[in-house]
């Protein structure tokens, strides 16, 4: 089967995603795992487990395909199970603490490495008009376009009402501690010992009042997350 390689720009590095004949679009898992950050044997772990997973049963394939000027085994994800098994992948403390840059590149994943793998194959109209056309859905783009119209709304929807996942809890939090210890000078000091749970308060009611957050800093959308970790570095107690 005829396949279309692609190394995709994204985060600094690039996806190595596939469309096959079928008009399938594929995931290079490996490669994905690597430029997040994990280490060889995690890579290889992960890849594991989506071959075994009952999840991924019918969702990955081994594909021969040619990139670097090499032609090369890969196990490849279909693009619909990339955000379910990124979401799947967990980063202990210890991971956390020693490469806080997997963390980072992660959530970035998560939120966005579909879509952009996606787009590199159906961006245009003309390039949708054909896919339909070679499947020989003419006549039924306008249901399935109402039917899209729904889904997104069902889809925004969630995405109103969702919260960040525990990574990135524990990234704004560990964001929080460094920037109460900077301005209490430090975590040994008897300034931290005796304000510091006064600080947190502080600071996690500022988030809440800026970005609309009735519950714990645990419940902001994952829309604001990036204008909370700005906000908190440079944020001061008032009093």
């Amino acid at each position: 089967m005829e396949s279309n390689v692609k190394e995709i720009p994204f985060n600094g590095k690039s996806l190595l995603g596939v469309k096959t004949g079928d008009g399938k679009v594929w995931l290079a898992i490996k490669k994905a795992c690597i430029d997040i950050g994990l280490n060889e044997n995690q890579s290889r772990t992960e890849v594991k487990k989506i071959q075994t997973a009952l999840l991924f049963k019918n969702g990955f394939e081994k594909l021969s395909v040619k990139f670097d000027t090499q032609v090369r085994e890969i196990v490849v994800l279909s693009e619909k199970f990339v955000p379910m098994w990124l979401a799947q992948i967990n980063l202990t403390p210890a991971m956390q603490k020693k490469n806080p840059i997997a963390v980072t590149n992660l959530l970035k994943y998560q939120l966005e490495a579909a879509d952009v793998l996606h787009k590199a194959f159906y961006e245009t109209d003309d390039q949708k008009t054909a896919f339909h056309e070679m499947l020989g859905l003419e006549g039924k783009v306008v249901s399935l376009e109402q039917k899209v119209d729904k889904l997104t709304g069902n889809v925004q929807e969630l995405i109103d009402n969702s919260t960040i996942n525990k990574a990135q809890q524990n990234a704004l939090y560990n964001l929080a501690k460094e920037r109460i210890c900077f301005l209490l000078g430090g975590k040994s000091t008897k300034e931290y010992k005796r304000y510091h749970k006064l600080y947190f308060q502080n600071l996690w009611g500022a988030v809440k009042r800026k970005f609309d957050c009735s519950g714990s800093y645990h419940d902001l959308n994952p829309k604001d997350f990036k204008a909370v970790k700005e906000f908190i570095p440079a944020w001061e107690f008032v009093g």
